[in-house]
């Protein structure tokens, strides 16, 4: 599998997916700055998911950095995981409809802990093949326990979830994902495997 390609697709993907997020923002029902901020609530969940999406197209280009072999399975995680990221609009779209709810807030935290799944499963093809590649940060085995704790307080407190994914997606970006590069179990061939 030619690795640009899936870069390319995968950009593409994710391109379109923030601008389905910003298109289910609630419009103001009048002119004036009151009823701008009328939906304040939606606009925190759009900011988190935007800023999630950010983080995660960051590490996923981290991941490739120095990936030489793309599998199909890899290609199959790949696809589960983006897959599970273009729910993320309408995850948020229900979840700015009803933001004291918390079946829409639940829904949202299955879509995030879902992806986190699919991230870590399309971690795991890829270092299969990719021996070079090694996790420096295993942030991902650890973030279930949180994601899970973020599951029951939604079904208490409104809009908790929505800060812990939004505390989780601080922590990537101030300390994203980091893989290491050992060039002594890099392959000698550089052909990418169909």
């Amino acid at each position: 599998m030619n690795k640009g390609r899936l870069e390319a697709f995968t950009d593409a993907i994710i391109a379109i997916v923030v601008t389905l997020l910003v298109l289910e923002i609630p419009r103001p029902h009048g002119y004036t700055f009151s009823a701008l901020f009328v939906n304040w609530r939606s606009y925190i969940v759009y900011i988190v998911t935007f800023t999630q999406l950010m983080a995660v197209w960051y590490n996923h280009h981290n991941l490739l950095k120095h990936a030489t072999n793309l599998t199909h399975a890899f290609y199959w995680a790949n696809t589960f995981w983006l897959l599970v990221l273009s729910v993320a609009p309408f995850a948020t779209s229900w979840l700015s409809e009803y933001p004291e709810r918390w079946q829409p807030e639940m829904f949202y935290v299955i879509v995030w802990s879902l992806w986190s799944l699919a991230y870590t499963l399309m971690e795991d093809v890829l270092f299969q093949k990719n021996p070079q590649i090694s996790l420096i940060d295993r942030y991902s085995r650890w973030i279930y326990y949180i994601m899970a704790f973020a599951l029951v307080m939604a079904r208490f407190v409104p809009l908790t979830g929505v800060l812990i994914v939004g505390m989780l997606t601080l922590w990537l970006l101030l300390s994203p994902i980091r893989y290491g590069y050992d060039p002594t179990k890099a392959k000698r061939e550089p052909h990418d495997e169909d």
